[in-house]
């Protein structure tokens, strides 16, 4: 007989190496049930109403009446899915992913060679599907990363502030927040730590890798954002990604308005304070082929500030921005889509506050031109996707005169120093192929690709000398700026992937992959492995039976923005010192930035994972999910050549950084189109280099570790939305409440933390040693759908702030200040009205 375990020079009796292969075999064994003799394999494809593939829907099939499913199984990228069953027969099948309606058929036959083909639409609120079924949140026994998602019912139900802007829609999630600059913050990372993405192309912005681009609010589908865990596909930010895919025609002509009626405000005088007009229209170019979608909005403001003078007291900003998305399916394999979106914005006197007057404020233009093709095909049961983008920004800044710009106790006077004018672009190449899946030990989806992105800045600011005063108001600091003021940098980073999806038992989910990178700067960074299981344990006993466990770990880096870059052709400040008599104190003190070429490598982050996930009585879905992220290498300003009088800031990979987090969530759907969520995160944000230079105001205390700008140890929120019932009302009252629902979101939070400094740009205290005061937010809507003149329309009054709490988001932060740590007016209490036209009843 013939011995398999024997080869060239291996006795008999020599011990085998084992694997880790050969262990996770064993195990797969072990923790899989036995299959049953002569299962049926089932197959088929899930697509949404378009015929584009839908990854990630969990399909189960059930015996008729039975409470358990006899099997299920997740989509893949392609739409696929496959299962066993004992036999073939008449099943009840159920299809469900989050953002979309739910799928079922009661009395289905199924049999093996059968494939199935089941359709899902997206979810949205039409004058025709009033009465179909949401899907609730779904456990999916094959997903390892760990994704929060928003899908357009709960974007536009929820009554948050500024409400026509997605944007302000992220902090809905767990583990977001948004600082008192109004930018977002994903896992205790900076709004650059995160890559953002639309229809599957990047849009951060290539100098600051911020979130600038506007959309009509109403043409969002999903915001899906993948906090940890997730695949080497993405992981540009290390943050996460997020993920903005807008809505498609479909063979119904649709047209859609809302608030086109304006608001008006009478406060010294009437006047148009606030209009948000939005339309979208879609519908076929040819039916079951080609269908195209357009997205305008626009939004007009006039804020009005507490404290200032009449005429002085008002800012306004005007937005606009029009999505335009066509796609044609060239056949029941190939599917092309293409896009163009248009940005434009315009302030005058922004940044107005207690603390910056009109004169000392900044208008504001800017425009963002965005074009991208992909072209997506199936080829032998696996699918490869080819896209290009091509980005364009342009920002101008202006002050509102040339007077000289001072700084006081009190807070600015004169006109801002700077004079700003940038140009940016960025073209995306990428390539993606998701191999049909293989049967080896179970089931294997391998997925491969790259993109390659080439970016460039052209900027230009022009500044001029300011002056800082103390509370006499003498003179006690000057700062003049040195040297050209233009900058211009290009880079071109290249990234490439490759992953494998392991399913050796239905109920268990291996993923691991390498991502790597390179750039023009910093060269290449090594391969980021990643790791990431997702099991649920079919054998355990209550209560933890049916319960999912996920955990993974992997490296990330983050890329470095052309803004950073730029820095290598910064001005130079020189700070002058007064004494009270008004003479100088010593020479002046010189502040610059440099970079050294070859010197700089992208920053790194090990982020760990783990979460449990269970659906409790009444039909609650609950997680609980632990994170811990450590950053190392992070970018920061160190001072390598202090001297009195010269300050030279070299641009090192020293920084730490640090977050954790323990986050427990809860949800539920009700009466089949109703939804509340209710979510506790302890968390905490720390770096070792807290300090934040700057040339326009340059700090001189050296660098220390302190809180990150957004830490908010304790944070609750709740929202949903949920019918009233008429009963509750007098008879009389009740035809006139009809169809209506209630809306409630909740937030508090730590307050955010911020930096003292004294008039000589020293810091005082500890950086980021003091807080703003708890934020605490409560905002309700009532929202009513009704039919007129054959139309659905649905109209929501909401009141934001409810209780009027402070909620400050600015403060006097100057030590020397008679006015020290005195905060301003956040968002005060608001009423805003919303009409909205769904369509044809």
């Amino acid at each position: 007989m013939r011995n398999q375990g024997c080869g060239p020079g291996r006795s008999r009796g020599a011990p085998r190496k084992v694997t880790v292969r050969t262990v996770v075999a064993v195990l797969a064994l072990v923790l899989a049930p036995a299959a049953a003799a002569g299962a049926v394999n089932i197959s088929g494809k899930v697509v949404d109403e378009n015929g584009a593939p839908v990854k990630g829907a969990v399909v189960s099939a059930s015996n008729p009446g039975a409470a358990v499913p006899s099997a299920s199984a997740s989509s893949d990228a392609a739409g696929l899915f496959h299962f066993d069953l004992p036999d073939g027969g008449h099943y009840s099948l159920r299809a469900e992913r989050d953002g979309y309606f739910v799928f079922t058929n009661p009395d289905l036959e199924l049999d093996a060679g059968v494939p199935i083909e089941i359709r899902l639409s997206h979810l949205k609120e039409l004058a025709e599907s009033v009465d179909v079924r949401y899907s609730p949140p779904v456990i999916d026994p094959q997903q390892t990363s760990d994704s929060e998602r928003l899908n357009n019912e709960q974007i536009l139900n929820i009554p948050y502030p500024a409400s026509q802007d997605y944007r302000n829609a992220l902090p809905l999630m767990t583990g977001v927040v948004q600082d008192s600059a109004g930018q977002i913050h994903f896992n205790g990372g900076s709004t650059a730590e995160t890559n953002y993405r639309l229809n599957g192309f990047d849009v951060s912005d290539p100098t600051t890798g911020n979130l600038t681009t506007r959309l009509n609010v109403d043409t969002v589908q999903t915001l899906e954002w993948d906090s940890s865990r997730f695949s080497a596909d993405k992981g540009k930010g290390s943050a996460g990604t997020l993920d903005i895919k807008t809505e498609m025609g479909d063979d119904h002509f649709r047209f859609n308005t809302t608030n086109f009626v304006p608001g008006i405000a009478f406060q010294n005088g009437a006047y148009l304070n606030h209009w948000a007009p939005r339309l979208l229209f879609s519908g076929p170019i040819k039916k079951h082929r080609a269908w195209f979608h357009n997205a305008f909005d626009t939004y007009y403001s006039v804020d009005t500030i507490a404290g200032l003078p009449s005429g002085q007291n008002r800012a306004r900003s005007f937005t606009g921005s029009d999505l335009a998305r066509v796609q044609w399916n060239i056949s029941d394999a190939q599917i092309l889509t293409a896009s163009f979106l248009v940005n434009i914005a315009d302030s005058v006197r922004n940044g107005l506050s207690f603390l910056t007057p009109a004169s000392a404020t900044t208008n504001r233009r800017g425009a963002l031109f965005l074009g991208a093709i992909k072209d997506q095909f199936m080829i032998g049961g696996g699918l490869v996707e080819f896209g290009f983008s091509d980005s364009h920004l342009y920002s101008r800044i202006s002050p509102q005169g040339d007077q000289p710009y001072v700084v006081t106790p009190y807070g600015a006077q004169g006109n801002y120093f700077q004079n700003s004018t940038a140009h940016s672009q960025r073209e995306e190449w990428l390539a993606n192929g998701f191999i049909r899946p293989l049967h080896a030990l179970g089931t294997h989806q391998i997925e491969i690709g790259s993109d390659v992105e080439r970016s460039s800045l052209d900027q230009t600011l022009d500044r001029r000398s300011f002056n800082v005063v103390g509370a006499a108001n003498t003179l006690v600091r000057s700062i003049q700026f040195l040297g050209s003021p233009a900058q211009f940098r290009s880079n071109i980073e290249v990234y490439g992937y490759v992953m494998d999806k392991w399913n050796p038992e239905p109920n268990l989910t291996l993923e691991g992959g390498i991502r790597t990178q390179w750039d023009e700067y910093t060269g290449g960074a090594p391969a980021a492995p990643r790791l990431a299981a997702a099991w649920v344990p079919a054998h355990l006993p209550a209560p933890l039976g049916g319960t999912k466990f996920s955990l993974g770990w992997g490296l990330f880096y983050d890329p470095i923005t052309l803004g950073v870059l730029a820095l290598s052709q910064e001005q130079t400040s020189v700070s002058t010192f007064y004494a009270p008599d008004g003479s100088v104190l010593g020479p002046p003190v010189y502040t610059s930035f440099a970079l050294r070429t070859g010197d700089v490598r992208l920053p790194r982050f090990s982020v760990a994972s783990f979460s449990a996930e269970r659906k409790l009585p009444w039909s609650i879905y609950s997680r609980l999910n632990l994170i811990d992220r450590e950053g190392s290498r992070g970018l920061t300003f160190e001072n390598m050549f202090l001297t009195p009088y010269s300050n030279t800031y070299l641009l090192s990979n020293v920084a730490r950084q640090r977050y954790r987090a323990a986050e427990v969530n809860f949800r539920k759907v009700f009466l089949s189109k109703y939804e509340w969520s209710v979510s506790y995160t302890r968390s905490v944000a720390f770096t070792t280099a807290a300090v934040n230079y700057s040339i326009e105001n340059p700090i001189f205390s050296p660098q220390a570790p302190g809180s990150l700008p957004w830490d908010a140890p304790n944070r609750v929120l709740v929202w949903g939305w949920a019918p009233v019932d008429k009963h509750w009302f007098p008879g009389f009252a009740q035809r006139f409440i009809g169809e209506t629902n209630l809306e409630l979101l909740l937030d508090y939070h730590t307050g955010f933390p911020f930096t003292a400094t004294t008039e000589n740009g020293l810091i005082y205290g500890q950086p980021d040693g003091l807080r703003f005061p708890a934020y605490a937010t409560l905002n309700l809507g009532l929202e009513r759908v009704f039919a007129f003149h054959g139309f659905l329309w649905a109209g929501r009054v909401a009141m934001v702030n409810v209780l009027d709490r402070l909620n400050s988001n600015v403060v006097n932060a100057d030590a020397n200040s008679p006015q020290f740590l005195a905060f301003g007016q956040g968002q005060a209490r608001a009423f805003n009205f919303r009409l909205r036209l769904l369509g044809r009843k």
